[in-house]
């Protein structure tokens, strides 16, 4: 059975009993509530701001040990103490990966393209029925809605090849990089625009000085 040991406010800790695995990823939770707007309560952490009701949902997902919480707890511990994930690494947070799933768009492309092989070799199957091993059988129901919330991370690109949640630099720079091809698209829309103008207009000025030479000659 997958449980959260240790936890406080701004750290958590998972150990999976039956895999004989402890991590401790500290999870990314500088949190702020923003009142700006007197309808609305956001709350922000890490520079990113989400609604109070995703975050008031999410919320009951830990006080539950909702299958996403469980889900999370796996993979943003999978392969902690290697080189991949270095002890100390932090994961990004919890709500950041609810809004990822939620959204359901593709995170990396790059990712997405070799994780059939990945999510293969890791054997999840097999390991969370390990995980949910408790009073001699297997959570068979648990098990499965952790595996299908797995799967969606890694259809969505949202792990590494090392079978390992992307890590919070790793998924700024692909902000960075689409914020920026964004901005290209735009400027190339622009230019392409003005380009289209100017076209038209000097076949606007072309055409009329051919009239106004067309009316002379015929004078």
């Amino acid at each position: 059975m997958l449980q959260a040991i240790n936890s406080s406010d701004n750290s958590r800790s998972f150990q999976a009993q039956g895999t004989k695995k402890t991590s401790e990823v500290v999870f990314q939770n500088n949190l702020e509530v923003n009142e700006n707007d007197e309808q609305t309560k956001n709350v922000v952490i890490n520079g990113i701001e989400y609604n109070s009701e995703d975050v008031e949902r999410w919320d009951s997902y830990i006080k539950d040990l909702h299958p996403t919480f469980l889900a999370f707890g796996i993979v943003a511990t999978e392969g902690f103490g290697t080189a991949a994930v270095p002890a100390g690494t932090t994961s990004i947070h919890f709500y950041e990966f609810c809004s990822m799933l939620e959204r359901g768009e593709v995170i990396s492309a790059e990712n997405t393209r070799s994780n059939n092989i990945n999510y293969e070799n890791a054997y999840w199957e097999d390991r969370l029925r390990l995980a949910t091993y408790e009073n001699e059988q297997s959570d068979i129901i648990k098990s499965q809605k952790i595996l299908d919330i797995i799967n969606q991370c890694y259809e969505l690109g949202m792990m590494t090849k090392n079978n390992s949640l992307i890590l919070p630099d790793e998924l700024s720079k692909i902000h960075l990089v689409k914020k920026y091809e964004e901005q290209q698209s735009i400027l190339t829309k622009t230019v392409i625009q003005n380009l289209d103008e100017q076209k038209q207009n000097l076949n606007q000025l072309y055409n009329s000085k051919r009239i106004i030479s067309a009316y002379q000659n015929s004078i």
